[in-house]
């Protein structure tokens, strides 16, 4: 079983809307507990916590429409599958939460499959103020070291395989659909820094700082990266430029790995529109990526680079996937390659074949929105794409493939 949290080393002091989270939240299932845990927060002058009455199953319902934490804990007392409540909690946790588990079960087994889990530390009841107050004092200060992996924002990058076929429009509607339909914590990142197209699709001003975070690696840090990022809603952040066309641009690897470390500490999906220039930066970018989306359309020269593309990154594993995506289907008429003969010639079944609806994208700029928030094929679209990205299912069951 991996570790489905990453453990602190660090206490994280908040400065802005980006880094504000609670020290530590709490639920607890009983009275009893509840008020040990306030006792011992009390006598460790622990400011700003929320302690609420309610088990694991509550923790879930609040985190996923709540920050997280820097210091969570959580009661597992009756819970009949406790690890699978901890892997439906790890998926609301944003990176960097520290957990401590509470539960009425004296069994090694079951302490050993949560500290494989990610958890910090696993308290019997009935508690004693002593146990309780060392393991949330050894988690504030950051104390537990011990583990054995850290979770991390998933990384998503999206390639076009030619200028006009839609990548950055798919990268900015997907990460809006996943900050506003399944409330994740979104970090956007645009690495054309002369033409970059995220903001302005979002109706941002692009702001100081990422081109100084690539060229100058030592001075990233997560104080330095949020303000960097302007924000659309409350959980989409969005890291673009516009630099002039005058300058040249030295975006090092060493500069690339150091963002985005930063980055997937803060937020659950880290979403990367990768220019399709082959530097060995953007290549990093992509060998980094747990999934490579690659938008094609249905023309020859597309399905060329495609199959250029594919050569490039590898056929893919179980830790970076490769999504085809077709978008635009449709636009080329009679002249265009058919899906079937695409999925001939690139080896391989696009995963989401997206319509094009322009109509659409006319109403939706006109009205100052993004297109993923109107009802149509282009949302189910990309719900369909949420879900190859996500795992998770959309609430509306429908045939967002668009072919057999």
């Amino acid at each position: 079983m991996k570790n489905l949290f990453q453990l602190r080393t660090t206490p994280e002091q908040p400065s802005s809307n980006l880094a504000l989270r609670p020290p530590l939240v709490a639920f607890l299932a009983d009275a009893e507990s509840e008020g040990v845990l306030r006792e011992c927060l009390s006598q460790l002058s622990v400011q700003n916590t929320i302690v609420m009455r309610g088990a694991i199953g509550k923790a879930i319902q609040y985190l996923s429409e709540e920050r997280s934490p820097n210091v969570l804990v959580v009661d597992i007392s009756g819970v009949d599958l406790p690890i699978s409540e901890i892997h439906k909690l790890a998926e609301v946790c944003e990176p960097g939460v520290t957990v401590i588990v509470l539960g009425d079960r004296n069994d090694i087994g079951l302490y050993r499959d949560l500290l494989q889990a990610g958890i910090t530390d696993y308290i019997v009841k009935p508690l004693t103020p002593y146990l309780v107050a060392k393991s949330v004092q050894a988690a504030i200060e950051g104390q537990r070291a011990a583990r054995i992996s850290e979770k991390q924002a998933k990384l998503v990058a999206f390639v076009g395989t030619r200028g006009g076929v839609g990548s950055t429009t798919l990268a900015v509607n997907l990460a809006w659909y996943l900050a506003n339909k399944q409330n994740r914590r979104i970090a956007l990142l645009d690495l054309d820094l002369h033409n970059g197209d995220t903001g302005l699709m979002l109706n941002l001003k692009p702001t100081s700082g990422l081109r100084e975070a690539l060229e100058n690696p030592i001075r990233v840090d997560s104080i330095f990266v949020e303000r960097a990022m302007a924000m659309h809603g409350e959980r989409l952040f969005v890291l673009g430029a516009e630099e002039s066309l005058h300058d040249d641009l030295n975006i090092s690897v060493d500069g690339i790995e150091a963002l985005i470390s930063v980055l997937r500490a803060q937020f659950h999906y880290l979403i990367v529109d990768v220019p399709r220039v082959a530097t060995p930066a953007f290549r990093k970018v992509l060998s980094m990526a747990d999934v490579r989306v690659i938008v094609a359309d249905q023309t020859l020269r597309s399905v060329r680079d495609a199959v250029r593309i594919r050569e490039m990154i590898g056929v893919g594993d179980a830790d970076h996937r490769n999504v085809m995506v077709i978008n635009r289907s449709g636009e080329g008429g009679r002249d265009s390659l058919t899906l079937e003969e695409l999925g001939d010639a690139l080896e391989v079944r696009p995963k989401v074949v997206i319509p094009f609806q322009p109509k659409v994208f006319g109403a939706a700029s006109g009205g100052g929105q993004v297109p993923a928030a109107t009802e149509g094929k282009f949302t189910e679209s990309i719900e369909g794409l949420a879900a190859e990205i996500s795992g998770r299912t959309p609430e509306r069951r429908r045939d967002w493939r668009f072919w057999k």
